[in-house]
């Protein structure tokens, strides 16, 4: 039987080996897309480096590892949320609520190992809540923002939204199972745990560079790393060209002339009030 120092080398070469196939098929796409493959790396390449550092730590000392997996699954999951709200073509706040759903999960489910009684059901409750907010977050405003896409773009959305969904009910059963309820032993655990990271990542990594006419669709729409503000620009400056454009038409001899070299008017005053509002 294996032990758990070779099964953390052999999950670091997986890892490793799949940011390069990712970082290859890249150099493919055409600039602006390619950031997307680029991204499907750096996910791949963070669970390596934990894993190797992780491996290290347990030939060396035998200490305990689960602090590296989640700093690794921190880098991860920062790449994928990026992606899928690039992808979906959501604003900043949905971004950042996104953000909050995910690693606040993910660092509450660390917490509650390390605690007992009242403040680990708190921290199981907690988990649970972030889960669901994430679930309402992608299935919900997300899908709604997804539904006015290309069908390319809309199709690509879909598929990372239900992998993510695999890759999270996965990471929490094992959770569960493993340090929760114990129904496990470590080396079993970490099976389980490598094999849910193998299918979400390279899931994740194949989906995104073989999503060519999508990602070509993203990277014209928005920036990668804007965290959802251009889309705020964008959507602030077509409402500001909206009324400048009616005030102009509307306005007539000397009031038209003003309208039309930048002067403010009531109405589009008013139309920009409301949309700071929204």
């Amino acid at each position: 039987m294996i032990d758990m120092f070779v099964l953390l080398v052999v999950s670091s070469i997986v890892f490793i080996s799949a940011a390069a196939i990712f970082v290859g098929y890249s150099r493919t796409l055409p600039d602006g897309p390619n950031q997307y493959g680029y991204a499907a790396a750096v996910a791949a390449g963070s669970m390596g480096l934990a894993y190797v550092v992780m491996a290290l730590v347990n030939g060396i000392s035998g200490a305990d590892t689960d602090l590296f997996r989640f700093l690794g699954y921190t880098a991860m999951w920062t790449v994928i949320v990026l992606v899928v709200c690039s992808v979906a073509g959501v604003d900043r706040r949905l971004t950042l609520f996104l953000f909050a759903a995910v690693l606040g999960r993910l660092w509450i489910t660390l917490g509650s190992w390390f605690v007992d009684g009242t403040l680990a059901l708190v921290a199981t409750l907690g988990t649970f809540a972030a889960l669901g907010f994430g679930l309402y977050l992608l299935f919900g405003p997300f899908t709604r923002a997804a539904a006015a896409l290309e069908s390319e773009r809309r199709l690509l959305f879909s598929k990372l939204k239900y992998l993510i969904v695999l890759g999270w009910v996965g990471l929490v059963a094992t959770g569960i199972m493993a340090q929760g309820a114990g129904l496990a032993d470590d080396f079993v655990g970490q099976l389980v745990v490598i094999y849910v990271e193998v299918i979400l990542i390279l899931g994740f990594g194949a989906i995104v560079v073989r999503s060519r006419t999508a990602l070509s669709q993203t990277a014209a729409a928005t920036v990668l790393l804007s965290i959802g503000t251009d889309r705020d620009r964008s959507r602030s400056r077509d409402g500001s060209g909206g009324s400048s454009g009616s005030g102009g038409s509307g306005g007539s001899g000397g009031s038209g002339g003003s309208s039309a070299s930048g002067g403010p008017t009531d109405s589009g005053d008013s139309v920009e009030r409301a949309e700071y509002a929204d």
